[in-house]
């Protein structure tokens, strides 16, 4: 099917990341390829270089072993640090691990609808920086999609509400209880037209 809209959405969480697909006015969450709506944000780097991204990856970390896990990356999006693999002696960037999880939510849907994603909307949490932005959509682009507009965590589900709420002028106070992450947004609805007015 070619898409003239991106009607496809991710939630690129700090501890569980998620893709859905907009169908008219409702979402599908699409599932992986565990049949569970959302995939853990874990990367794991075996000692041959093999990579196991989501409930596998996170799986390793019950067992005693080298530091070859990663989880919660996104909390260091756009900064200087690199994450080592004891096994492999392998480095990665937070975008780089971060791309691996947007792979495989892309690689998950694909094989669900049958299409070729190149293009979605990723969320990102209210207070996240320029700097923060920017590497959210490098890991996007090292994940293969063409197009990847951001859109803050808050206002993604004060739209969501938006599509079915009556009121044409209104304040909204919009909750994100986030696995690593906690905003509070003042949103405002104007003649079609959502503003974040402080988070």
């Amino acid at each position: 099917m070619s898409r003239t809209t991106i009607d496809f959405g991710i939630d690129l969480g700090t501890t569980n990341s998620a893709i859905a697909l907009l169908k008219g006015l409702s979402t599908e969450i699409i599932k992986n390829s565990l049949q569970q709506d959302i995939t853990p944000s874990a990367v794991h780097l075996r000692k041959n270089g093999e990579l196991l991204v989501g409930f596998h990856a996170k799986e390793t970390i019950k067992t005693p072993r080298l530091d070859d896990t990663a989880i919660e990356f996104k909390r260091r999006m756009g900064s200087d640090y690199i994450y080592t693999f004891d096994s492999s002696g392998q480095k990665r960037k937070p975008e780089e691990l971060s791309a691996e999880v947007l792979k495989r939510l892309k690689a998950d849907a694909e094989e669900k609808t049958g299409e070729v994603i190149e293009a979605a909307v990723i969320t990102v949490p209210a207070a996240f920086e320029l700097h923060q932005c920017d590497a959210t959509k490098k890991a996007a682009q090292l994940a293969g999609f063409r197009e990847s507009p951001l859109l803050l965590e808050p206002t993604a589900a004060a739209l969501a509400y938006g599509f079915q709420a009556d009121s044409k002028k209104a304040h909204w106070l919009v909750f994100d209880f986030g696995g690593g992450t906690f905003d509070a947004t003042i949103i405002k609805t104007e003649e079609g037209t959502i503003h974040v007015v402080n988070h």
